[in-house]
This record gives C-alpha cells, sequence and structure tokens, in this order.
C-alpha cells in the first residue's frame, strides 16, 4: 500500500513539472467569459495576460505581459480589472530592488504567485485606482494562506471549468484545481455592487459573502 502511495504522488509530482515548466500559464475557462464581462462591461486593464489570450479571450484594453512585469510596474494600475494569475511557481522578494521575482523554482521563503498579484490588486482598489476588480484563482490553497480575501465575495463554481493553455490553446478536460472568483466591488457613489454580483455569479456556483 505505501509503494502505491508513493507511486501515485510521484506521477502527480511528475505531472505538476510539466505543467508548471510550461511556456505560458493557463488562460481563463472560455464558458466563464460571459459571467466575466456581464458584471465589468469593458475591462480596462488585465494585468497578467498574453497578447492571444486578450484578442481571442479577455478582450481587454490594456495589458501588461510577462516581460512587461505588471507586478511591479511602477505606474499604478488604473480601470475595471480583471485578473488571473500564474497558478504555478512561486515569487520570491528582492529586498535590494524592493519587487517580486517569479519562478517556476523558488527557495523555501517564496510566496504563492496568487497572493502576491491579490495583495497588488486589493491596493490598487484600496487607493481607488481601481473602482472594480474580478480575480479568478485555481490556488486553492489561498483560502487558507490569504485571509484577507474573505473580507470580499467569493464565487466557487459548481463545475471545475475547462481550462485553456495559453500557448497551444488546447483545453485541458480534467483539471485538477477548482477555481473560484473574489470581486472586488465598485463603491461609486457609496453604492456596493455585491447584489450586482451576486445576481449574476449565482447561475455559476455558490457565493459566499
Amino acid at each position: 500500500m505505501k509503494n502505491k502511495r508513493k507511486l501515485r504522488w510521484a506521477n502527480y509530482q511528475f505531472v505538476l513539472g510539466r505543467i508548471a515548466h510550461l511556456n505560458h500559464d493557463w488562460i481563463t475557462p472560455a464558458e466563464y467569459l460571459p459571467y466575466i464581462h456581464a458584471l465589468l462591461g469593458d475591462i480596462d486593464l488585465d494585468p497578467c495576460s498574453t497578447h492571444s489570450a486578450n484578442v481571442e479571450f479577455v478582450r481587454a484594453k490594456k495589458i501588461y505581459t510577462l516581460e512587461e512585469d505588471g507586478l511591479n510596474i511602477e505606474e499604478p494600475w488604473t480601470g475595471k480589472t480583471y485578473l488571473f494569475p500564474p497558478t504555478f511557481g512561486r515569487c520570491s522578494f528582492n529586498k535590494e530592488r524592493g519587487t517580486w521575482r517569479w519562478s517556476v523554482k523558488a527557495g523555501t521563503s517564496a510566496k504563492a504567485p496568487s497572493v502576491i498579484w491579490f495583495r497588488r490588486l486589493v491596493k490598487e482598489w484600496k487607493l481607488r485606482n481601481i473602482p472594480e476588480a474580478l480575480f479568478y484563482t485555481l490556488y486553492p490553497e489561498m483560502m487558507r494562506t490569504c485571509p484577507e480575501m474573505w473580507d470580499f465575495p467569493v464565487c466557487i463554481p459548481t463545475d471545475r471549468a475547462n481550462t485553456i493553455h495559453g500557448d497551444k490553446l488546447f483545453t485541458l478536460k480534467s483539471p485538477m484545481f477548482w477555481g473560484y472568483f473574489v470581486y472586488l466591488p465598485s463603491l461609486e457613489f457609496g453604492f456596493d455592487q455585491t447584489e450586482r454580483f451576486k445576481e449574476i455569479f449565482s447561475n455559476l456556483g455558490k457565493i459566499i459573502c
């Protein structure tokens, strides 16, 4: 029995390693896009994207690619923002430069990319640079390691989505992780848009507020 468990874990690690070393991360599942656009309308910014993903799927007015490094860019993020950060790899903090660096392999003190990207998103939202934002991740551990996400409405879809690979645009039919959304609502004119999020995304899954 122990040998079987070791074999299963070895296979699991192998698969994770193969996925983590892909040239691009995963793209937002196509079946979620109508909900995203119904909520945000025209998306002003996707700070973690590729040109092909944006043209084919998200259609944000402005994007930052991996090379442009939207996470560490000094200029503020602005406008209605959609963010689906890298799921795999780790982020290490460079004290001299004061920046985060993403890599497939990092030290034990490194943080999950989803958490680091989400905290930058919240910072921009609190500064009112971003009037409204939607965050999507496939990283389940964030529910435990980033408790501040529970300050916002969350949608956990009923079914796992068919995630799209960002380079070849093929669909992963059996994703290993369950994705979920976190909504940073518009507070314009003193109105909280949480009810609109609940109305739209309750058709997708469970809403936790």
